[in-house]
């Protein structure tokens, strides 16, 4: 039994030790993948999945109308999906006057209800009236994003380095909300800053993060299969499986809504956490299976099972099982309750440590970002960082929880709308 629970702890070191090479991620500190000027502006459509999004979908139409690139090179489609209010119309009033050209879809089908089936119905519409060939690329944007007026401009310098798929700097319309909506902001950036940046600089893949994502057409070639819970997850996964590596462009910057409400929080992490445990079941093996193929893609693909593993589910069941043994040999050697409190002593400072490191991590993060968020109160963003902490382990409580709980996709309300112009003045 002593040996059982040697090899469980050892396992956990190994992990630990194999992982040790993320301390590269790093360099993003001290530097950023920058991408030259160009004059070739490729041509790029525009996807927006909307599901009742009435409130917000004018402001991402508008950052778009507003964008320094060639009004010819860019075509705006947006798939009004399972839609009971003016999604639609608002939409098709917004394309009379625009000078981009705009479509509108509709999508009615009860039983297709994520994201990822509206993206595929759009990807079969527009392969049906333009193909698909048609565009160069792809953005998608969720319909609560405003841009940057260079946001693709600077994209576009990324893709013409010959980069298939981009990902792009996400601040927030809404960081001092409260502290969810801070929670939200410090997690995406925390991606930018400790992954992302790093990442690039290093040869690696990042991951796409549901929105703010450009695409070579060559990507949905045979349309846009990823329907899952979390098809961004699904998507990137599968892009690193096939030998595309996904680079990040933090001089293309947008911002996004973050939920405010802790029963959507709740909501919206089970459900991220059921979607990553799906797309790690499906592309785990295969990523094991390139590592060992010893080819370029080789590193990649051992980064990114380390990625979309899932490390806090294991970690949990091998503790449950070390602690059970642990706990029979006490009784066995008459210390029951000396090992008891041993385990509990040392996950209280296991907590202790996981919530200092991240209250750290949370004001690095603030600090290097300092200029691209709005003026914060003191007292009010101290007491946001502390409750960073319960952030991350709502999102490490969900991983355990979606093993067992059937999740089905729910919308998220946006009613946030922001003049991009603002926005830019604020965050310079």
């Amino acid at each position: 039994m002593k040996i059982a629970i040697t090899i469980l702890t050892a396992i956990g070191t190994l992990y630990t030790i194999l992982q040790i090479y993320k301390a590269l991620y790093v360099v993003g500190i001290f530097g950023v993948k920058h991408y030259k000027q160009t004059e070739n502006k490729h041509k790029y459509a525009v996807c927006i999945a909307a599901r009742n999004e009435e409130k917000v979908i004018k402001n991402l139409l508008e950052s778009i109308e507003i964008q320094d690139y060639p009004k010819e090179k860019l075509s705006i489609f947006v798939v009004a999906d399972n839609c009971t209010d003016q999604t639609a119309s608002i939409v098709r009033e917004f394309a009379k006057q625009s000078k981009t050209e705009v479509v509108c879809y509709e999508h009615q089908n009860k039983e297709e209800r994520t994201k990822g089936f509206a993206l595929k119905y759009l990807f079969e519409r527009i392969k049906e009236d333009y193909g698909i060939e048609f565009f160069e690329g792809y953005f998608v944007f969720d319909a609560d994003n405003v841009l940057n007026p260079d946001y693709v401009t600077r994209m576009n310098e990324a893709f013409d380095e010959g980069n298939k798929v981009i990902t792009s700097f996400r601040n927030s319309k809404n960081v001092n909300q409260n502290w969810i909506s801070f929670s939200y902001a410090i997690h995406w950036l925390r991606t930018c800053l400790l992954e992302h940046r790093g990442k690039t600089l290093v040869n690696l893949s990042c991951k796409i993060q549901g929105t703010g994502f450009l695409f070579s057409n060559e990507l949905v070639k045979d349309g846009w299969k990823y329907t899952s819970l979390t098809e961004d997850r699904a998507f990137d996964s599968d892009a690193v499986v096939h030998g595309y590596k996904v680079v990040y462009c933090e001089d293309a910057r947008f911002y996004d809504e973050q939920p405010y409400d802790l029963k959507v929080a709740l909501r919206q992490r089970l459900r991220w956490a059921k979607g990553h445990l799906q797309a790690a079941t499906e592309n785990c093996p295969k990523l094991i299976v390139n590592t060992f193929k010893f080819n370029k893609n080789s590193i990649r693909s051992y980064d990114f099972f380390w990625l979309i593993f899932p490390a806090s589910v294991e970690s949990l069941f091998r503790r449950i099982v070390i602690w059970t043994l642990q706990i029979i040999v006490g009784i066995m050697a008459a210390n029951v309750w000396g090992v008891i409190w041993g385990i509990i002593s040392g996950l209280l400072i296991a907590v202790a440590e996981r919530c200092i490191t991240q209250i750290i991590c949370a004001t690095v993060v603030l600090i290097f970002y300092r200029d691209q968020l709005p003026k914060m109160k003191f007292w009010h963003t101290i007491f946001n960082i502390f409750m960073f902490p319960l952030f991350n382990a709502i999102g490490r409580w969900s991983s355990y929880i979606a093993l067992f709980k059937k999740v089905e996709w729910k919308p998220i309300r946006h009613d946030y709308t922001v003049d991009v112009s603002k926005l830019g003045k604020n965050n310079k």
